[in-house]
């Protein structure tokens, strides 16, 4: 599996970092990173873990009935 988090105009693979404290300052290198700042996710795995992964209910309600 490969985990890609990217914030205009760069991004990393959570491999390349220690945990997700790490991950979050290496975003801030292109101005302060807020709580309701967007980032993009690129998640690379079998369709079984993506299945499993979207069908649980803090992703299937975002996923499937966003807030307006």
């Amino acid at each position: 599996m490969e985990v890609f988090v990217q914030r205009d105009p760069t991004g990393y693979t959570t491999n390349e970092v220690e945990d997700v404290q790490e991950l979050g300052e290496l975003l801030t290198n292109y101005g302060p990173l807020e709580d309701n700042d967007e980032v993009t996710v690129q998640i690379k795995a079998p369709w079984s873990f993506i299945r499993d992964l979207l069908s649980r209910p803090v992703f299937k309600e975002i996923w499937f009935h966003p807030p307006t």
